[in-house]
Formats: C-alpha cells, sequence, structure tokens
C-alpha cells in the first residue's frame, strides 16, 4: 500500500468529535425549575422558604410542615412554554484556511413547551411533629431547533428532566422554631441530539495526509476539497442516559411573632452517573458508507492526481478502509456511553411579614453553586479502542479516552420581593418579581442548547378558596432574558464550527394547583 493510501485511515478523532459535539452545550444554561409550588409561583419565588402555606413545604422548606394541621395533599401542574430569537452564522474552523460558512438557516425562531408536574402530602404525627412526601422537578431545559439550520452541529434537541422523590421529617425545637429534613432519591434523564459533519472531518484527515507525505504541490486549493466532502455526510447524533442519584434537604423555620417569619432551605448537590446509548443511524447503513467510500476514493484521486505508483498513487483498498473507519469505533460508531454530572446545590433565606390585616409582604434570596458543575464527562464505557482527541495538546493527556468539557459557570443569586392581598372573601391575590442571575460567564461559555442569560421574573398569582377544605390557586410567570451574545465553538477538540450571534427570548409560565385538608 502506498505511503499515501495507508495515511488515509480515516479519522481517529472522530470518537472524540461524537462525545464534544453533544457534551460542550450539554448544560449550557442555568436549569433550575423553581416551580415547586403554586403559591410561591404567584409571588415570583420571593419568599418561597416562608410562605409555607400548604403541603409544597416539603420541597421549599420542610420545617414549614409544622405550619400544617391534619393531613394535606397538593397537586399540580406547571406549563413552561419557551420561546427565542436567534441570528447567528456558523463557520468552519478546523482546517487553517479553508474556513467558510455552514449551510442552513441563520436566523429564525425556537420554542418548546415542557411540563412539570407535582404532587405533596404532609400529615401531622403530633403536637411536635409531622411528615411528608413530594414529587417534583427541581431540574429541567428543553430546546429544539429545525435540522436544517446552521447550527445543527451545536444542537437541534435537547430534553433535560431530573424528577426528586423526597420524604421529609419534621418537628418542634422550641416554640418559635421548626426544623425539617428530607431524604432526596433523584431520577434523572436526558436526551441530547446534533448532528456530526463527517465528510468534514474526512477532509481534514485527507489534507494531513497529504502534507504529512509532501504531496501539497501536487493538489489543488484544499478548499476545494472541504467544500466537496464538508456537510455532504452528516451523521444524526441521538444520545440518552438516565441514572438514579441521592441527596438530602434541610429547612428551618423561625417565627418570632404571629405576624412575621423566616425561613432557610438547603437542598444538596446530587451527583448522576448516568448511562445510555449513542445511536447514530446513518454509521449502520451500508448505502451511506458506500457513498462516503465513493467520496473518498474520487477525493483520493483528484488529491494525487497522475503520479508514478513509485510516489503514490491509488490503492482500491484504501478507501474502502477510510469509509469503515469513518463510521467504524475509531469514528462515528454508536455504543454505550456515560455522562458524569451534578445537581447543584440550592439555598433559599426567604422572609414574610403581615404588614396589615389584608397585606403581607415577602422577600428573600437564593444562592445557586452553579461553579460546583465544572465540567460535563462524556465517555464511552466499552474496552475497545476509541482512540479520542489530546485536550490540552501536551501529548500525554491521560484523559484522552474521556472527552472532558469545562464550564467554568458562576455561581448565582435570585433576588425577589412579593406582596399578597387578602381583602377579598376566600380569595388571595399575589404578585412578585424576581431577578434571576445567569451562570453563564461570557459569550463563549453560552450555547445552543439553551441561551441562558440573566432574567427578570413577573409573577401574577390568585388562590381562591372554595370549600373549608378545597382550595385552589393559580399563578402565571413571564421570565424576560436579556440580550445575549454568543460566540461558542462547538467542538474544542474536533471538528470546531464556531457560532456567533445574538439571542433573545423568553418563558411563560402558567400553573394550576389543588390543595385538600382530610
Amino acid at each position: 500500500m502506498s505511503r499515501y493510501s495507508s495515511g488515509i485511515r480515516m479519522v481517529p478523532c472522530v470518537a472524540g468529535v461524537v462525545f464534544t459535539i453533544t457534551s460542550t452545550s450539554v448544560f449550557a444554561a442555568g436549569f433550575e425549575l423553581p416551580q415547586r409550588g403554586i403559591k410561591e409561583m404567584g409571588i415570583g419565588y420571593a419568599g418561597s422558604a416562608a410562605l409555607l402555606e400548604d403541603a409544597s413545604a416539603v420541597a421549599n422548606n420542610p420545617a414549614g410542615l409544622m405550619r400544617l394541621q391534619g393531613r394535606q395533599v397538593s397537586g399540580g401542574v406547571t406549563l413552561i412554554r419557551s420561546g427565542f430569537d436567534y441570528d447567528v452564522t456558523v463557520e468552519r474552523e478546523l482546517i487553517d484556511g479553508t474556513g467558510g460558512t455552514v449551510p442552513g438557516r441563520e436566523s429564525g425562531s425556537i420554542s418548546a413547551l415542557s411540563v412539570a408536574p407535582h404532587v405533596y402530602y404532609s400529615q401531622r404525627l403530633s403536637e411536635n411533629s409531622a411528615v411528608g412526601f413530594g414529587i417534583y422537578a427541581p431540574f429541567g431545559s428543553t430546546t429544539s431547533y429545525d435540522e436544517d439550520w446552521a447550527g445543527r452541529y451545536h444542537a437541534t434537541d435537547t430534553d433535560i428532566t431530573a424528577i426528586n422523590f423526597n420524604p421529609v421529617f419534621a418537628w418542634q425545637a422550641t416554640n418559635t422554631v421548626s426544623v425539617g429534613l428530607g431524604v432526596v432519591i433523584q431520577r434523572f434523564e436526558g436526551e441530547f441530539r446534533n448532528a456530526i459533519d463527517i465528510g468534514y472531518l474526512v477532509a481534514d484527515q485527507v489534507i494531513q495526509e497529504l502534507e504529512q507525505n509532501n504531496l501539497a504541490s501536487l493538489r489543488e486549493d484544499p478548499q476545494d476539497l472541504v467544500d466537496r466532502m464538508a456537510h455532504q455526510f452528516d451523521v444524526d447524533n441521538i444520545m440518552t442516559v438516565d441514572s438514579w442519584g441521592y441527596g438530602f434537604n434541610f429547612g428551618l423555620l423561625w417565627e418570632p411573632t404571629d405576624r412575621s417569619r423566616v425561613g432557610f432551605n438547603y437542598a444538596s448537590a446530587v451527583r448522576q452517573v448516568a448511562d445510555g446509548d449513542a445511536k447514530r443511524p446513518q454509521t449502520l447503513d451500508p448505502d451511506f458508507q458506500q457513498d462516503l467510500e465513493n467520496a473518498i476514493a474520487a477525493t483520493q484521486i483528484w488529491g494525487i492526481g497522475f503520479i508514478p505508483s513509485t510516489i503514490g498513487g491509488l490503492q482500491p483498498a484504501s478507501a474502502t478502509e477510510g469509509a469503515e473507519r469513518a463510521v467504524g469505533p475509531l469514528g462515528a460508531q454508536g455504543g454505550k456511553i456515560q455522562l458524569i454530572t451534578t445537581m447543584p446545590e440550592v439555598a433559599t433565606l426567604s422572609g414574610y411579614h403581615q404588614l396589615f390585616d389584608t397585606l403581607a409582604i415577602t422577600g428573600g434570596v437564593t444562592w445557586t453553586n452553579w461553579s460546583r458543575v465544572d465540567e460535563l464527562r462524556f465517555t464511552y464505557v466499552d474496552t475497545s479502542d476509541r482512540g479520542g482527541s489530546d485536550i490540552t495538546g501536551s501529548g500525554d493527556d491521560v484523559r484522552r479516552r474521556d472527552l472532558v468539557v469545562p464550564f467554568e459557570w458562576e455561581d448565582t443569586f435570585r433576588y425577589g420581593v412579593g406582596a399578597i392581598f387578602t381583602g377579598i372573601d376566600n380569595w388571595a391575590l399575589r404578585a412578585g418579581f424576581s431577578y434571576d442571575e445567569s451562570p453563564v460567564p461570557n459569550p463563549e461559555r453560552r450555547t445552543a442548547r439553551g441561551p441562558d442569560s440573566d432574567r427578570m421574573i413577573f409573577a401574577l398569582g390568585a388562590g381562591w378558596q372554595w370549600r373549608d377544605n378545597l382550595g385552589i390557586d393559580v399563578g402565571y410567570n413571564y421570565t424576560h432574558f436579556t440580550s445575549s451574545r454568543i460566540n461558542n465553538r462547538e467542538n474544542p477538540a474536533g471538528s470546531q464550527h464556531r457560532m456567533e450571534g445574538n439571542y433573545d427570548g423568553g418563558l411563560h409560565n402558567i400553573g394550576v394547583q389543588a390543595n385538600y385538608v382530610f
């Protein structure tokens, strides 16, 4: 086999590329879901650890169960409608001097509809103790793009959900202080979709081989090669993972007077080791592999031209080998995969004060430890020689088979104030406002899977006490995201499609909840 043809051992870096395409932006936004109770939603989550008027105290502050009598059930659902406008360009950066714009839709809108249900139960055991149980979603994110958009190598669809199963116990420590403690059993599920530009990676490998064999002078402008191969052989990447993790929550409630209370709630971090599958259907399609083989063979003839066989020359087997590698274990082949990540700690300090007989005010601050989520790690779990990319560039990176993508996120705070008016019989009217910081520190860390930015939350809500033992609550939020820049390279170790542009968007949340006392 000639020096040229033996070098076309197609794309050992593609295995690393497959990881990075999904993992650079899996959790590219703050994805906390604060909708754990509809009363709290109506005040913009300002004071959620001190309001504590129903069984949602299980999640908002388990110490608050001591404020409830008898047995209570609260169940509800929140619909979350997201919408973003984008205006971006995506450029190729992998091969020096052969950049170009990725074809596809560069501006448009995306939207997604998510459902966040919750159900809670509380029961007094004695004058000084109570228990409760809750099922709710503390984290989640959904985005969906058209498959023909220019950023398809960054993301097409993302769906992340974490569901807590949360038994708690509360007791009255003193006349004014109650304490709550619970166990968190968390179910995590994720699906991440995007496209992989196999043609572009094959073109890069061919150009490298020509340069290594001193054949650069025998070929035309490499841009022609890139244009011939890039975006012609896209592989759909569908990665699904799931796991169980464990943590705890803790709450304190201080009630110095009948009209005032201060609450603190802490939810621990939960580490998730999620297993699943990476499916790339085109790699299993014989026709796709044959088309890729034909393109490689045509490229080899084009690249070398007519030269003596003592220097080079086409070996027919090399095109077959190249196509097999591109869709095989050293390339884009799927398989069992693992994601290791952490759901961060969340701590809330809240206050409530009955200012007048018919008007109460609330306020609070929530801290989320997003800096704990310093990286995402996707890896194959088999023992085959998958290859990979040298992350550090040092040549001796011990993490070559794991793809480690740094987030460099920052801790965030949410600040809010709210008011509750009860001057109408059987009704409570609520309003609130919160300012919620984004963990994304700069445009380079903002990605298409979740184009997060600082946000303002405007909230309204109402409660109707239908019967003595049955109440209905509704809430509405509009969340405005500040306009944000994106300058993200989808794959720092691989194909390096860079997206630059702007995102604008917001969320509409509407929820309803029923509260029943036995």
